[in-house]
């Protein structure tokens, strides 16, 4: 048999050498980038772990290296366990690789947790505490406006990535900085940024914070782990400091009071809490499956009606969930003489809990 007057058999040899020939062409560009970062890694004194990616191991000249060069990265969420250290190196290699982190950034991009607090921070004397920071660039952002700040996290992915934000001119981490700081007050000038390898529900670090700021390294903790972060965080802090717990999608009675009991179990004084709870059994009370959203409850779709009448019965819902609102707004305004005369007294240490939705 013959294709275009060549012997079949000619051909397959010719279709073999032409694969060889690509592969060739191909393969060593291949090899040169694996013997550059596995060069890369012997130059370090410390051999990394297995889980430990190559791309922030490599350390060409601070300015001019990308943080990042993993190509690939490979989805990874949060693990069940919060406890688990290596599945936290994972998730933060992942996130590190393809998130919001990407340097330049841009100040209070998706992704950033903690900037929304800055004025409170400011306010309270600028010793910020950042425990479970993981990979937010807020900590450093902090420090660059004249805050003194520790950031740390268990994870040593996480420290890495914090140890060389702080390698970073402010203009290199932000693509915005310039403009910021034309429409911000003068920075006098930029505070101090440490970051440390540490648990946080082992005990406070050395020294004594105005502010603790924990993003969304709380929530998912198991209650002795809850209750003991809670006491480091009381402990870390002076007479009249604050710590800022950000969570996100923490939905119902029962764990939004697991939540803030282990906090005032600690000491902590958190304002409004007993309107806050009278409106959360109300809305409990009837039954009607809800979600908060921006601190007002919503009627998800979850098959808990039938499809031809869920607008219908949805409405229906929604005005009894809303017929509780009037008498919340007159309990907050009740206790807001009694929440002032603490916050003024500037001796409680106060909680903040945040409920954010995404």
């Amino acid at each position: 048999m013959e294709i275009f007057g060549v012997p079949l058999l000619a051909c397959i040899f010719i279709f073999i050498a032409a694969c060889v020939g690509g592969y060739l062409l191909t393969k060593p560009q291949e090899y040169d980038e694996l013997s550059l970062r596995l060069k890369d890694r012997l130059r370090h004194s410390r051999e990394p772990k297995q889980s430990e990616p190559v791309a922030i191991n490599t350390t060409p000249p601070v300015e001019t290296r990308p943080l990042v060069v993993t190509r690939h990265p490979v989805e990874t969420r949060p693990p069940v366990d919060w406890s688990d250290i290596a599945g936290w190196d994972r998730h933060f290699q992942t996130q590190f690789s393809d998130g919001p982190f990407w340097v330049p950034t841009k100040i209070g991009a998706l992704g950033w947790h903690s900037v929304r607090f800055l004025n409170s921070v400011r306010k309270r004397g600028g010793r910020v505490w950042f425990p479970g920071c993981g990979i937010d660039p807020g900590p450093r952002f902090y420090a660059y406006v004249g805050s003194t700040v520790l950031a740390t996290d268990f994870s040593p992915v996480a420290v890495r990535v914090q140890r060389r934000f702080a390698e970073l001119a402010p203009e290199t981490m932000f693509g915005d900085w310039s403009s910021f700081v034309k429409s911000n007050a003068p920075i006098e000038k930029c505070g101090r940024f440490d970051v440390a390898e540490h648990d946080f529900t082992a005990g406070p670090p050395t020294g004594v914070f105005d502010s603790v700021i924990n993003c969304r390294a709380f929530q998912g903790l198991s209650p002795s782990a809850m209750t003991a972060a809670a006491r480091t965080f009381f402990a870390a802090l002076r007479p009249g400091g604050a710590a800022m717990i950000d969570t996100i999608n923490v939905q119902g009675k029962a764990r939004r009071d697991v939540l803030e009991n282990s906090l005032i179990d600690a000491g902590f004084f958190l304002p409004f809490i007993d309107s806050e709870r009278w409106y959360r059994a109300q809305l409990e009370s009837t039954g009607i499956i809800y979600w908060m959203v921006l601190e007002h409850p919503h009627i998800p779709s979850l098959g808990q009606y039938p499809d031809e009448h869920f607008s219908e019965y949805a409405e229906r819902d929604r005005k009894i969930l809303a017929s509780f609102r009037a008498e919340y707004k007159t309990r907050l305004a009740e206790e807001e003489p009694s929440v002032r005369k603490v916050l003024d007294g500037h001796e409680a240490k106060v909680a903040h809990v945040v409920y954010s939705t995404g």
